[in-house]
Formats: C-alpha cells, sequence, structure tokens
C-alpha cells in the first residue's frame, strides 16, 4: 500500500495509519556502514544549487521498505504567506499594477485574481484603507529610524485588529511587517525590483546595498514558495545508515547527505523544497550531536544520552522524532538508550498523539539489539517549574533552540528567563543555545551571564547543521533581511 497524502488538511491532523510500507527506508544495500566511503564520490550538492530541480515525486524515490509494520504520518497543510511582490492567489510574481485598487497594499498578477480574491480580501481591505487615510500610512515611515520602523509596523497591526475587532493572521500580518517599501529608507513611490530574486525591492541603485549577499537566498526563498504552493508540504525520507564505528560529523550537513550518493539517486537528486525541508527536520538532532562532540570526549562510548529540550515547540521540535533514531542513534553503535524531553510554556502536544509520539518506532536491529528511545513531553511547564526528584533527572546536555534569552519580554510579557538559566545553570553540564541571527547569540550570552557564572564551551559560530530553509527576518530586517533556525550556535557550561 502506497503512502497517503493529503495536503489540503490543517495541521495538525489526526494519525494516518499505514501499512504495508512502514517507512523504514533503506538506500539500496547500504544497511551498515564501516565510514569508509571513498572520498572521490562525494560531491556536496548545496541548496542553492538545487534551485531548479523538479519537485521530487514519491514515485520518483529509488528505495525499499524493510518492515511490514505499521506506521503514523502526520501532514500539514503550509499556511499562507504573503510576499509583496507574488500574486496572492497564485504566488506568481506581479508588479504593483495590479495592486488592489483601495487600499494599494496588497498585488494581483491579474484582474481575474485580483476580483477573484475580492471577498476574502474586502474587510481587510476596507480597515487597511481607512487606517492608510487617516494615519497617512505607510508614508509616515519615511523618515524613521530601523527601530522606530519596527514598533511604528506592530502599533499598526495593534489599530488594524482593533478596527477589525479580531486578531489578524499571519499572512494578514505579514503585508504589515513586510511591505513594498525601500529597505532602507522606507520610500514607496518609484522601486526597483531585483530582476534575478523579484522579492527584493529599493528606491535606487545606492539602497540597493548589500542586496547581492542575499539575492541567492531570496531566490531560494521564492522557489520555495512556489513548489510548496503546488505540493504542499513533503515529509522527505529520512537517511538510513547504521554505522558500525561511532560516527564523526563530517564539515556540514551537504556533506553529509553527499555520502549517501552512490547509494541512492534520491539525495542527489532532490530538490530544494524537500532538501529544506530534510534540514528542518534534521537540524535538532544533528545540532545536538555536533555539540555532544564538542563537548564530551567519550562520546564513542557512552551507553546512554539523555537531552533536555527548553522552550520546545511540537511543529519544529517534535513532529518527526523517527529522525533521533535516523541521524543520531544510528550513529552511536555503543548507545543503548536515548532519552528525550520537551519542555515548553507553547507546548502542545494534541492527546490524541501523546502516546504515540512517545513510543518512538525504531527498526528491527535496533529492537533486537535492546535500543530504545523514551519522549516525555512538559506541557505548557517553564523548565524551571519541573521538579527534580532524583539525581536521575540530570540530563547530559539541555538544548535551547532560537530562544531568544535577551529578550525580557519573555512568556505572555512575563520575564522568566532568569529562573530557567539559574536552574540550567545549576547543573553544570552543556547548555547548547542557537539563534537566527548572528547578532543574537552575544546578547544571549551577555543575558546568562548577568544571571549566572558560566564558561563558554564553544565560541558563537555558524551552525554547520543549521536549517537551510530561509524565513523573513523582522528583528533586524534592516542589515539581515532573511533568517534560518539554528543559524548560529554556542555552549555555555555553568561554573556555581
Amino acid at each position: 500500500m502506497g503512502r497517503k497524502k493529503n495536503k489540503n488538511k490543517m495541521g495538525p491532523i489526526l494519525p494516518e495509519k499505514k501499512s504495508g510500507i512502514s517507512g523504514e527506508k533503506l538506500i539500496k544495500d547500504d544497511i551498515e556502514s564501516n565510514n569508509s566511503l571513498n572520498s572521490s564520490s562525494k560531491y556536496p550538492i548545496d541548496i542553492i544549487s538545487r534551485l531548479s530541480y523538479p519537485f521530487i515525486k514519491p514515485s520518483e524515490k529509488d528505495i525499499i521498505s524493510e518492515d511490514d509494520e505499521e506506521e503514523y504520518e502526520f501532514n500539514f497543510r503550509p499556511r499562507l504567506v504573503f510576499s509583496c511582490n507574488l500574486c496572492l492567489v497564485c504566488l506568481k510574481f506581479c508588479d504593483s499594477s495590479a495592486s488592489c485598487e483601495a487600499c494599494g497594499m496588497v498585488s494581483y498578477c491579474s484582474v481575474k485574481h485580483r476580483q477573484e480574491n475580492l471577498p476574502q480580501h474586502k474587510d481587510l481591505c476596507k480597515v487597511l484603507t481607512e487606517v492608510c487615510k487617516t494615519n497617512k500610512g505607510l508614508l509616515l515611515a519615511k523618515d524613521l529610524s530601523p527601530d522606530q520602523y519596527r514598533t511604528f509596523r506592530v502599533k499598526l497591526i495593534e489599530t488594524i485588529e482593533k478596527g477589525l475587532g479580531r486578531s489578524l493572521d499571519l499572512w494578514e500580518k505579514e503585508i504589515i511587517l513586510y511591505p513594498r517599501l525601500c529597505r532602507k529608507c522606507h520610500q514607496r513611490e518609484g522601486l526597483l525590483c531585483c530582476p534575478k530574486c523579484r522579492m527584493d525591492v529599493y528606491c535606487c541603485e545606492e539602497h540597493r546595498g548589500d542586496h547581492d549577499q542575499w539575492c541567492d537566498q531570496y531566490q531560494l526563498f521564492r522557489r520555495i514558495l512556489s513548489i510548496q504552493k503546488s505540493h504542499g508540504n513533503v515529509v522527505p525520507e529520512l537517511p538510513n545508515r547504521r554505522h558500525k564505528e561511532p560516527y564523526t560529523l563530517p564539515q556540514n550537513l551537504d556533506h553529509q547527505i553527499a555520502e549517501l550518493f552512490e547509494f541512492s539517486q534520491y539525495y542527489k537528486k532532490m530538490d530544494c523544497h524537500t532538501y529544506a525541508s530534510l534540514s528542518h527536520i534534521a537540524t535538532v538532532p544533528l545540532t545536538t550531536l555536533f555539540a555532544i562532540q564538542k563537548s564530551y570526549e567519550n562520546w564513542k562510548t557512552k551507553k546512554d544520552f539523555s537531552v533536555d529540550i527548553i522552550g520546545a515547540e511540537f511543529h519544529f521540535d517534535c513532529w518527526n522524532l523517527r529522525i533521533w533514531e535516523k541521524m543520531f542513534l544510528h550513529y552511536l553503535p555503543a548507545l543503548n538508550s536515548l532519552t528525550l524531553t520537551f519542555t515548553g510554556p507553547e507546548l502542545q502536544v494534541p492527546q490524541v498523539l501523546v502516546e504515540i509520539l512517545a513510543k518512538v518506532k525504531i527498526c528491527t536491529q535496533c529492537r533486537t539489539s535492546g535500543r530504545s528511545i523514551s519522549v516525555t513531553f512538559n506541557q505548557e511547564k517553564l523548565y524551571h517549574e519541573i521538579d527534580d526528584l532524583t539525581g536521575l533527572n540530570r540530563p547530559d546536555v539541555i538544548c535551547l533552540f532560537n530562544p531568544g534569552l535577551y529578550r525580557e519580554t519573555g512568556f505572555n510579557g512575563r520575564d522568566t528567563w532568569p529562573l530557567t538559566i539559574r536552574k540550567f545553570c545549576k547543573k553544570k553540564i552543556p547548555v547548547v543555545i542557537t539563534s537566527y541571527t548572528e547578532k543574537e547569540i552575544p546578547q544571549d550570552i551577555q543575558r546568562i551571564k548577568s544571571v549566572s557564572d558560566v564558561e563558554v564551551i564553544l565560541e558563537p559560530q555558524k551552525n554547520p547543521f543549521a536549517a537551510l530553509k530561509p524565513d523573513r527576518n523582522f528583528v533586524s530586517d534592516d542589515t539581515v533581511p532573511l533568517m534560518y533556525k539554528n543559524n548560529f550556535i554556542t555552549i555555555i557550561q555553568g561554573k556555581i
């Protein structure tokens, strides 16, 4: 029985039960590895090089199944994304000539699509138009500093929500957060559009500035949106190589995937959207393993590993836990048990999924060898609220993925970080911290040092196993317009 697909359901949805093909995929005959690939066969293909690759359909996967057991798969419908240069209906490129005649904030590729979208747009359009007329709209942004401009847009969203009498959806907020304005001076008239990516606009060549640095990534962002619009979210096949010897992570994800080229054309032909999805799934276990290999001399021989993940989010950290077997457990042959504990005030796992997700399915060989992955969810809780009942609660590593510790607003407007920082520093174990941008990591470290005495095990650096899917950056959009999950990394450890 083939894999079921449903791209039109909202996620998370109830799990689909599959039989016949379990998803326990093998790359042809590559069941086990000795880390002995011929280096001459490794040709890394980065994600930008995959921009022109056609989308890989399920029938094109050159893989076979190992087990005939049942497996559950969760499908998520990609949300609508607004981009000022893309048609709101079909996401094709369009200039401002087909913008909404009233508010001028939304663009369409044709009059037909503008008329087609009018019933969905009219209520928001009415408020947008009124706000723009009353407050001169985004024209007020022209003389604002970058920080003032960010505050201005947040306040404008609040005003619009008050006028609508409801909260805006994410795509609706993006109309205000990422409008068709020059990124440097916020000019709205006479804008030029990059002919390559068609995603960034500027009022003159001088204000084009550092665009060349971001053009490839803008092209990637647009290409991913296009494929996602046509095919929905994808669940890439997970690499399944069981190593006989401890696997030292290579230079980055591209090199790691290149090691599979001689065994499967699937990874060599993988389109940029699927590749970005794979990196999104793999970045959590790979970043954790990367940090462990930097922090523990005995990582090759440890029998048990316990990982605490603070500030966990279901859609990023928890929805595909099988990746921990494929790209963690299989890389450490001495490892018998892996314990994962996810904690976060915004962590919400549907009750029907808790028992399913907590029992991570592992391959026949791992089960026969007595290996296991244990999962615990501390939902809607802060880390310092969790009781440490025994010494068994001491993890080997603590991970905070993109936490933004420097922000004092915290959860629900409360600054709860100091209590959490004190708790994880007290454990005197490696603490992994990642961020979307280079600017945030030093601020996070400074925040930790203001609360507790720590040493830096790994100085801030680019994370070689960051997610590769770009998203727009509001926090520092004047200098870094695009961002990536787990893009930068540091490791600290408490002294007291």
